[in-house]
């Protein structure tokens, strides 16, 4: 390696060589292939074996406290002190917001605020996300919830009666039956069924460690995903910050309907209420953009929402402001925890696909932001040890009429902008919501419904704001930016569960066309190098010497496998198989003629005689107007092949990241049909699960050991030397 003028320069002289020659050469033994039963069974006896050692790494690796609680440092204690007591604070108002959002009763936000976040600081793997109520979870369990008991009933419920069928009604205990109305608690067991779900799939999705299902899930989709889902809880709190009364809309392009029933409701806007909600957003916003612009300033974030909630609790207190003014309130919030209820069982069946597509959604969301917080502090994240998490924080909490949880972006900010450093963030967290639950409860009843609707539609700002993004990613990828449109537009016109099935066939379906129609170039040597470049890249002819050097920028499988050998005959001018066809119509065609001539040539009394006069003529053909014969024929068709000046063709499967049983089958019957109009046909680049595919499909049966190479430029030097 020589240095010149600050280009470094390197020289390697070697013999070209196939991939056989170079595994002999460096030792490589060809490994034992196991078949699945095999791999199976070790992995089951490697996950069985149990020790003292095992039992103890069990128990560390399902209760994380245990391993980072010992290694906690004291400097860590005063942040720790100060986010908890923050987050915790901050907790209150929304669980409030989110449980009405949800559809239920605001008690039942504070239970979902304490119960999951006890279990996850045992069992989560992130030191800085909180779990709780947040909005997306919130507006999914709404919809099922409202399917069940829709918001007419609530008029319903102010009588003497109200008719339910016996099968949703679970036996409650006595002690709930005395705290909540019977409507509150049918419409907690329905979301605390969904929670139960939704727990149960994170749980098998945990066991059997499918935490790499979040792949599928891309950030232009969750973008889009989570902007859409923002646009329906605006939708839903509009009536609420407005102090009208809408019908409910259900189905696809409900969100549309909503809008028009609002805009045509607008000369029934209580005042008011109105008046309140336009106080809250300015204190809210000014709050906000002070956060945004002195947060290197700010030791600790200005708690804007819990002011807020303090001075309207105050000032309608204070004010009467349901008996003067006839604001909403949030009303009745009983102290006291909850007494355990079995969820509603009777319903499970009918809410599978909701809650399967909650624990997608929760799980994504909450290890996205794990993930973050964590690339961010230098530390990792289980996927699968944070399903296990999430699952067990989901099912027991269903038993006390909490419904799904997940983090909360906001909250996940000012844990980490307040120096949390640990998850005893979370334990004091869960003290001060205990404390709201058991003692302060009655103090939020004064609060205005209007309040906690500007909080949740402010708090999603953060969130509609991501359609910024919409310009870079259309400059950067347009097929991202489709994936983040779509998901969006379908979020937004068919609902949040629909949608998200929608977002993600469509991000699945941009993958399967990308690897269907990939990217086919010719490549071309660059003088006085071992480099190939595509042929458009380079402003030169191709000086390939009668190598034509193909190259697929994808995988080879049964979707591409056409494309694939198109765009190779559309280079190569002809098609190997038409040529086959051809000379194989010739021969049978010089048959027939041959067999009239037979006819033809037999005489009464002439046989014998006429016989040498059938040779003569077999062998003038052209002068008698015969057909050649099958051998002629042949030459002309491979002169024919010659004129594009092809003797070899190679295939860069560099880029092949595998191949399947009609990719490989593929390659051999080119490679047939190659070698049978006398064209070499050679492989380069191929992986080690290539290779192995092109042995078990048959390939190197007909190919032979020495059509695979290690680089194109081996492949090529061997073919000019072939051709030689």
């Amino acid at each position: 390696m020589n240095m010149t003028e600050g280009n470094i320069r390197y020289r390697i002289d070697r013999l070209a060589q196939t991939e056989n020659d170079l595994q002999k050469s460096i030792g490589v033994e060809n490994k034992e292939t196991n078949s699945v039963l095999t791999k199976i069974k070790r992995s089951a006896q490697k996950s069985c074996s149990c020790s003292k050692g095992c039992v103890l790494g069990f128990f560390k690796g399902l209760f994380p406290i245990f391993t980072w609680l010992l290694h906690y440092q004291k400097k860590w204690l005063p942040g720790d002190l100060v986010s908890g007591l923050t987050v915790g604070v901050v907790h209150i108002p929304q669980s409030l917001a989110f449980a009405i959002l949800a559809g239920l009763a605001p008690v039942f936000g504070l239970y979902t605020s304490f119960y999951p976040l006890v279990i996850y600081t045992l069992m989560g793997t992130s030191r800085h996300i909180s779990v709780g109520t947040f909005a997306v979870t919130s507006l999914l369990t709404r919809s099922v919830v409202f399917r069940y008991f829709p918001p007419e009933i609530v008029s319903q419920s102010n009588g003497t009666s109200l008719e339910m069928n016996s099968t949703m009604v679970p036996d409650f205990d006595n002690t709930n039956a005395e705290r909540f109305s019977e409507l509150d608690l049918q419409r907690a067991g329905v979301a605390a069924s969904v929670t139960l779900v939704m727990g149960v799939f994170q749980i098998i999705f945990g066991i059997f460690r499918l935490g790499f299902i979040t792949s599928y899930l891309s950030e232009p989709l969750i973008q889009g995903f989570t902007t859409g889902a923002a646009c329906q809880v605006v939708t839903s709190q509009t009536p609420t910050i407005l102090g009208i009364q809408i019908g409910r809309f259900n189905g696809p392009f409900s969100l549309i309907q909503s809008w028009v029933e609002i805009f045509k409701s607008l000369p029934r806007v209580h005042v008011p209420t109105l008046i309140i909600t336009i106080l809250c957003f300015i204190f809210l916003i000014i709050g906000r953009e002070i956060n945004l612009r002195f947060r290197e300033r700010m030791k600790v974030p200005l708690p804007t929402e819990v002011l807020l909630v303090i001075i309207t609790i105050l000032a309608s207190h204070f004010g009467q402001f349901r008996e003067n003014f006839d604001v909403v309130i949030v009303d009745n919030i009983p102290t006291g925890l909850p007494a355990p209820v079995l969820p509603n069982m009777s319903i499970l069946g009918d809410i599978i696909a909701d809650g399967f597509a909650l624990s997608i959604v929760g799980f994504a969301i909450s290890v996205s932001l794990a993930k973050m917080y964590g690339n961010k502090h230098g530390y990792s994240v289980d996927p699968n040890q944070e399903l296990v998490a999430y699952g067990v924080s989901n099912i027991i909490p269903s038993f006390f009429l909490c419904f799904p949880n997940a983090a909360a972006l906001a909250r996940c900010e000012i844990q980490d902008n307040t120096g949390g450093k640990t998850q005893v963030v979370g334990i004091i967290s869960v003290i001060i919501v205990l404390i709201s639950i058991l003692v302060l409860g009655p103090v939020f009843e004064p609060l205005p419904r209007a309040v906690l609707g500007s909080i949740i539609i402010v708090g999603l700002f953060g969130i509609l704001l991501q359609f910024r993004n919409l310009k870079h990613l259309y400059k950067t990828s347009k097929v991202d930016f489709s994936v983040w449109l779509v998901t969006w537009l379908a979020v937004v016109l068919l609902g949040v569960d629909v949608g998200l099935l929608f977002g993600v066939v469509f991000a699945i379906m941009t993958v399967i066309v990308r690897t269907q129609i990939p990217r086919f170039e010719i490549l071309i040597n660059v003088p006085g190098t071992d480099i190939y470049r595509a042929e458009k890249t380079i402003q030169q002819r191709n000086n390939n010497e009668g190598i034509l050097v193909v190259k697929l920028y994808s995988s080879l499988y049964y979707a591409n496998k056409d494309m694939f050998r198109s765009k190779l005959i559309e280079a190569l001018g002809f098609d190997p198989g038409d040529v086959l066809c051809q000379r194989k119509e010739a021969k049978e065609r010089r048959k027939i003629e041959l067999a009239k001539l037979n006819e033809n040539s037999k005489g009464f009394f002439g046989i014998g005689k006429n016989k040498d006069r059938r040779q003569d003529q077999v062998t003038s053909g052209d002068a008698q107007g015969i057909p050649s014969t099958s051998v002629e024929i042949s030459e002309v068709e491979t002169e024919d092949a010659w004129k594009s000046n092809i003797h070899s063709v190679i295939v860069d499967c560099g880029c092949f990241g595998f191949t399947d049983f009609v990719g490989g089958t593929l390659l051999k019957q080119l490679c047939s049909q190659f070698n049978d109009i006398g064209i070499s046909f050679y492989l380069a680049a191929c992986s080690v699960d290539i290779r192995e595919q092109l042995q078990r499909s048959g390939f190197v049966d007909v190919a032979g050991m020495n059509s695979v190479f290690p680089t194109v430029h081996d492949a090529a030097l061997f073919a000019l030397k072939n051709q030689r």
